[in-house]
């Protein structure tokens, strides 16, 4: 067995530093290591590492970024820079330089159905989704029962606006997945729903609960949307089973109702639903506030008196 060296000791105890959040010492022992070692990636990586956990992003790229050229020049492609680079831009929310490694990892990788999916959804976040309907079309020629993929591919279509093709995607995932049709509703509906398509939206989440009734988050959707077309007892019958259905989260429920009738100016409903919130938890702060403001804006002045002493006096603001 070969003895330990002196770069052993400064590889443990750069280790160590990072161990413990000692970044500086860390990147110090880090960086004598890489120019002691200039081929050695691990150096570098964990260089990268400990420049990122210190808050120092713009460093920890720079290295990634070296790192993935040296990765691109190989014949087989690990990707362990670019994967770190990925969870970078997508955390910082910068999606036009994950496009462009993305571009450059996939020109190399043409074929690589990680890779073009990370590329896909990289267009989709960016604000591309006509370039993502490419790539996930592609994917779904590649991999014909992923139903997942087909997902994806609605979702990119219905962000360039053509809903009936994202009908026609989820419809493929529920038909290759019927035992996921649930979820596959769900999700669409979610995404009619972001794209301003009430309707539509309205349709698959009823679809969802058609197939599984028990889904009281999926209730809380239908409701957001039917409080938004005016159709508030419709709405309130949503919450109420959503409750039912799990009463541990009823307190939840009915103040996600009256902060969305509140938003709505609908402020004699939105009295009512705090109301059934603060009988589920009297104790919650965020409810029994809600309640008062609410009483407030419905010029129910006495009432909202009322509920502020009465909170007051359980200790709720203290």
């Amino acid at each position: 067995m070969s003895e330990k060296t002196e770069i052993d000791d400064f590889y443990d105890l750069a280790d160590q530093h990072m161990r413990e959040g000692r970044y500086a010492e860390a990147i110090e022992l880090y960086l004598k290591l890489s120019q002691a070692n200039p081929e050695e990636e691990s150096i570098v990586m964990s260089l990268a590492w400990a420049y990122r956990d210190s808050g120092r992003v713009p460093e920890a790229i720079s290295c990634l970024e070296a790192l993935l050229e040296k990765e691109l020049g190989r014949r087989i492609f690990t990707g362990f820079a670019f994967d770190e680079l990925v969870r970078i831009y997508r955390e910082s929310g910068d999606y036009g330089r994950m496009v462009a490694i993305c571009e450059k990892v996939v020109a190399m990788q043409p074929d690589d159905v990680a890779l073009l999916t990370t590329l896909g959804d990289a267009y989709l976040n960016s604000g591309q989704p006509d370039k993502a309907v490419e790539v996930f079309s592609r994917l779904t020629e590649m991999e014909p029962e992923a139903p997942v993929l087909f997902c994806r591919l609605g979702d990119a279509c219905a962000a360039s606006g053509n809903f009936d093709g994202a009908e026609n995607a989820y419809g493929r995932a529920v038909y290759i997945d019927p035992s996921d049709a649930q979820r596959f509703y769900n999700n669409l509906g979610n995404v009619f729903f972001k794209a301003g398509q009430s309707e539509r939206a309205e349709k698959s989440l009823g679809r969802s609960l058609a197939l599984c009734p028990d889904q009281p988050l999926v209730r809380c959707s239908l409701g957001e949307i039917l409080i938004g077309q005016g159709r508030v007892d419709e709405a309130a019958r949503e919450y109420e089973e959503a409750a039912r259905i799990d009463r541990a989260s009823s307190g939840g429920y009915y103040n996600r109702m009256g902060n969305i009738l509140a938003g709505k100016h609908y402020n004699v409903q939105a009295v009512d639903a705090f109301e059934k919130a603060v009988e589920s938890d009297p104790r919650n702060p965020f409810y029994c506030l809600n309640l008062v403001k609410a009483c407030e804006a419905a010029g129910f002045y006495d009432k909202a008196k009322a509920a502020y002493e009465k909170a007051r006096s359980l200790g709720v603001f203290s």
